[in-house]
Order: C-alpha cells, then sequence, then structure tokens
C-alpha cells in the first residue's frame, strides 16, 4: 500500500473546481433564470409562496434524484 505525501492527500481530498469568470457567468445565470421563474410562478400565475415554494422543490428534488441515479456524469443534469 502507498503512502500518499501531504500534498498529495490534499490534492485528493480537494474536490472543488476552480473558480473562474465562466463559474460566475453560470452562477449570475442560473440564479436569475431560479428567481425569474419563481417570480413567475408567485405573481404571475398566482400559486403564491407556498404553491411556488413546493414547485420548486418538486422541481430540485426530480432532478437531484435523475442525477443520483445517473452510473457516470452527465452534464444537463448537473
Amino acid at each position: 500500500m502507498k503512502i500518499l505525501a501531504r500534498d498529495e492527500a490534499m490534492q485528493m481530498l480537494n474536490k472543488v473546481p476552480e473558480v473562474t469568470l465562466y463559474f460566475w457567468i453560470i452562477k449570475i445565470m442560473a440564479t436569475m433564470v431560479g428567481e425569474t421563474g419563481a417570480d413567475f410562478l408567485n405573481f404571475d400565475l398566482n400559486f403564491g409562496l407556498t404553491g411556488t415554494s413546493l414547485v420548486m422543490a418538486g422541481l430540485l428534488s426530480v432532478f437531484l434524484f435523475m442525477q443520483l441515479r445517473a452510473r457516470k456524469y452527465v452534464p444537463w443534469l448537473y
């Protein structure tokens, strides 16, 4: 059994990708889409806060279930 050096062990434990400009662009876009969708459900379709929360929690649950069931990395699920 190979003993890892401290640097090698730390590198293996670090699973967080490097934060780049693309990260922030995607994060801002995702936040805008989520906020716009929630506002649409709440105000335009009159679901109210509870209804909007239930719909968004349901969508999150569906995609989380699909991601966890995937045998490999599927970008559109993530």
